[in-house]
């Protein structure tokens, strides 16, 4: 670590911002100019241009001195917050430091917009596979800043690459001095960066090999201060000196009176303060301070600081307590316009040093204190409260623990599917043309002249990037169809069974050594940790491994729905009881604040399970199972046999599906691919036309798998004559999001569909049947029994055991089902308000507003 070596060059900078200033004059000339005409970047050009002009030629050591203040500490939040951070880095470093430049602006304005572009951007469309998500990973290690915002501003980078040297600054705020300034633990030096500068500092910190904590302390500069003291003040059965310190230049306190007296706190508050301690409220003894002062008529007149005071009792005669007695807090109950609202602990008094009795927080304070402290800005009454421990509550196994039967088998649920390969490519030679997508709704291909290839396959995958680009309401439809324009000489006959709609599955990529995914509670950091991989043990009905990253995931979430809710009030760990219950009975939702995201992790419900009588997580689909058959009357044996009414909420409905999301993706096997299978089986669809809206769920994506749709007669139909010089049109078809049941638990999850066809020469042999159903009707669907080789395409890179790899993989997606935002987080909100955006082949689902970002090919 070194100091950041400044040499004072006062004259030298000067020349140089006033040259700057004049620089400024002249570009806002060029950016009057070039703004009306949306040219942003030249102006930053003409602007870099004037700066070297005028600059002549400046001091390489000024230049290579100098170190961008451009990244912004933690603490800008907004994307305007941090323009205006940028502009005051950029202006201080200009005065201090020598002309920041352009360029370097420019990459991090840019480095900013692909962040917010992460957010909202989820995938998109290259040949027949879609990559997962744009997200780079960011490298180098991370750099955290800690500090008192009332006291400092600091400026400096947020990473910084291996064996990397960087510099902060700090701005010390008026009133506080600063202290210490540390880096990975080892202090640092500064110097001021300007002689009539004394509130800046500038700090170097070099050799970062992992990620490292900057920490900067501060302390408030001492005030003058006004003293009240009251001795031999009587509280309870002891005695005690009280004494304030308050602000010397507090006017409200001038001329005032400090009194205490026995005022009196509404019991009715500490009883219930007692009991969310996890303890039992005993008596109180009845003590307030307040200030006095005479008023223009002669009488007395209470009055409240207009700045914090710090409160010091000091007990000339201890406190003596009954034996019953184990805890005493001295409290504070604030009031408004004169009614007492609420209790907040100013100081612990007393507490057994032998702790036989159960605390919700656990600590231990030896005997009766002598002297308290606190600070306060308002003054009422400060009761004394007298609490003992409640007794350890014993939990009892719920009855009906797992005393059903259950029949899950991974993989194998009702609504199994057999793989269909969508990996081939249009194939090469066949012209695309999307010009009539946006007016006229379809995609036409066209065998050209000279066309001379035996085989034909239509993928439309890449192409439906553009087709499906929009807005659209879930329930609402868009149609879309395909052309097909024989112009190449030969007569083409149309394959049997060739034609497919289809999900895109991740087995290729997956291998058993590969990361799992998990999501943990850190009680030291209050924030997540998150394992990015694969769903342990889940597998879709299409044979498709769940995949779960830190951003984005092929899974759904894990929500607080009334069986959860249920199971907490009654078996969450004691001091957390009372957030699941009100009164005698359940909570009916639960918010999902972050700090509550811990009742939610496996770990937590984990421990609640098993006091529940059951082994843990793992076995949450057999609590689920005997839950719903001990209160709904069923008698299943797995998830996927619930009613819907089980699986969706909305109006009276508890299903599994319903409640607020939690972040964290679903862990438990079958509850987890029940949600994936459930999607794909009941919530997106595709409808041909003629077909009414109420008929959606019957041509879901897996219901095309499953060759029960019927459209391949259709199909057959439309390409029975497709000799050279005709055209062909397929049936239209709808995509459609279903507005009831795709509820919270796919809010940010990754989907995709896949549509294709084969066409062959009838210059050839008779085509040769696949194996996919054989001629099926709405009346008489069938399944091939004769399985395809699932040969899925590897996208990106393919997934390692290595969680760093498994982030950067490109699974096949056709979308992202987008975050909840809307009144009503859970799924009661109003499905009418959601709202899904289709990026062709990726598709973006929000709840209540949807953005969409386009990834354009390059052809």
């Amino acid at each position: 670590m070194r100091q950041s070596k400044m040499s004072g060059r006062s004259k030298k900078i000067l020349a140089v911002f006033l040259a700057a200033a004049m620089i400024a004059g002249n570009a806002l000339t060029v950016l009057a100019e070039d703004v009306s005409g949306n040219n942003v970047e030249t102006v930053e050009e003409k602007v870099e241009e004037t700066s070297q002009e005028s600059s002549g030629e400046a001091s390489e050591e000024e230049s290579g001195s100098q170190e961008s203040t451009e990244e912004k500490p933690e603490e800008s939040t907004s994307g305007e917050e941090t323009t205006e951070a940028e502009s005051e880095s950029t202006e201080e470093t200009e005065s201090s430091e020598g002309t920041e430049s352009p360029a370097e602006t420019e990459e991090t304005e840019t480095e900013s917009e692909t962040e917010a572009e992460s957010e909202t951007a989820n995938g998109s469309v290259s040949g027949n596979s879609v990559s997962g998500n744009d997200v780079e990973e960011e490298t180098g290690f991370e750099l955290t800043y800690v500090y008192d915002k009332d006291a400092v501003t600091v400026e400096g980078p947020d990473r910084a690459e291996e064996e990397e040297e960087f510099s902060f600054r700090v701005t010390l705020n008026k009133g506080y001095t600063l202290l210490e300034v540390t880096c990975g633990g080892e202090a640092l030096t500064a110097e001021v960066t300007d002689a009539a500068e004394t509130d800046g500092f500038s700090y170097v910190c070099e050799k970062v090999t992992e990620d490292t904590e900057i920490v900067i302390k501060s302390e408030k500069e001492a005030e003058e201060e006004r003293i009240f003291e009251k001795k031999d003040v009587v509280i309870g059965n002891g005695r005690a000196t009280v004494t304030i310190k308050a602000a010397a230049d507090d006017e409200n306190l001038k001329d005032a009176e400090l009194v205490a007296d026995e005022e009196t706190a509404d019991s009715r508050l500490l009883e219930e303060y007692a009991q969310n301690e996890g303890m039992e409220y005993l008596s109180h003894i009845d003590f307030g301070l307040h200030f006095e002062k005479k008023a223009e008529d002669g009488s007395m007149e209470e009055v409240q600081p207009s700045k914090p005071v710090k409160v010091t009792i000091t007990f000339t005669k201890e406190l003596s307590f009954d034996s019953e007695v184990q805890k005493a807090e001295l409290l504070h109950v604030t009031a408004e316009d004169g009614k007492q609202e609420k209790v907040e602990k100013a100081a612990d008094l007393y507490e057994m040093a032998a702790v036989a009795y159960y605390s919700a927080r656990n600590t231990q304070i030896p005997g009766m204190k002598k002297v308290v402290t606190f600070e306060t800005d308002s003054f009422s009454p400060f009761p004394i409260m007298l609490m003992a421990g409640v007794a350890e509550k014993q939990y009892t196994p719920l009855p009906w623990a797992n005393s059903g039967s259950y029949s899950y088998t991974s993989g194998n649920s009702k609504w199994k599917a057999d793989p269909i390969d969508i990996t081939e490519p249009t194939t090469e030679g066949i012209l695309v043309d999307i010009s009539h997508v946006s007016a006229d709704g379809y995609i036409k291909y066209t065998i050209p002249e000279g066309f001379n290839k035996k085989e034909i396959n239509i993928n439309a995958i890449d192409d439906l990037n553009t087709l499906l680009a929009g807005k659209y309401m879930p329930g609402c439809k868009e149609n879309f169809t395909i052309k097909l324009i024989n112009n190449s000489g030969i007569d083409y006959s149309y394959v049997n069974n060739s034609f497919y709609i289809a999900s895109e599955s991740l087995a290729s990529q997956y291998e058993e050594t590969d990361a799992k995914y998990s999501y943990t509670w850190n009680y030291d950091t209050s924030k997540e940790d998150i394992i990015s991989g694969w769903v342990d043990g889940a597998i879709g009905f299409d044979g498709s491994p769940l995949l779960a990253l830190s951003n984005s995931a092929w899974s759904p979430n894990r929500t607080a729905n009334k069986a959860l809710l249920f199971l907490l009030s009654k078996y969450a760990e004691k001091e957390d009881l009372a957030k699941f219950n009100n009164g005698d009975t359940p909570v009916t939702s639960f918010p999902n604040d972050k700090l509550n995201h811990k009742y939610l992790t496996d770990d937590y419900l984990d421990g609640v399970l098993e006091r529940a009588g059951y082994a843990g997580i793992e076995e949450l689909n057999h609590y689920y199972v005997d839950y719903y058959n001990k209160f709904y009357g069923t008698n299943v044996t797995s998830i996927d046999e619930f009613p819907l009414e089980f699986l969706v909420s909305g109006s009276s409905k508890p299903g599994i599906f319903g409640g607020n999301r939690f972040y964290m993706r679903e862990t438990n096997p079958e509850v987890a691919e029940c949600g994936y299978n459930f999607f794909y089986n009941y919530c997106l669809s595709l409808l041909p036309d003629g077909i009414s809206q109420t008929e959606s769920r019957n041509y879901s994506i897996g219901n095309w798998m499953r060759g029960e749709t019927g459209y391949e007669e259709s199909v057959r139909a439309s390409l029975a004559d497709f000799t050279s010089g005709t055209e062909a049109e397929l049936l239209g078809l709808s995509m459609i999001m279903d507005g009831l049941y795709t509820t919270n638990i796919y809010m940010n999850m990754n989907f995709g569909w896949a549509i294709g066809l084969k066409l062959i020469s009838n210059e050839t042999e008779a085509p040769p049947t696949p194996p996919t159903p054989n001629d099926p009707t709405p009346d008489n669907p069938t399944t091939t029994t004769d399985t395809p080789t699932v040969t899925t395409a590897v996208l990106g890179v393919s997934a390692a055991p290595e969680v760093a790899v498994l982030g950067e993989a490109a699974a096949p997606q056709i979308g992202v089902l987008g975050e909840s935002k809307g009144p009503g987080t859970g799924d009661n909100a109003p499905l009418v308000g959601w709202s899904l955006t289709a990026l062709g082949a990726v598709i973006c689902l929000t709840a209540f507003a949807l953005k969409k970002k386009k990834k354009l090919r390059n052809e």
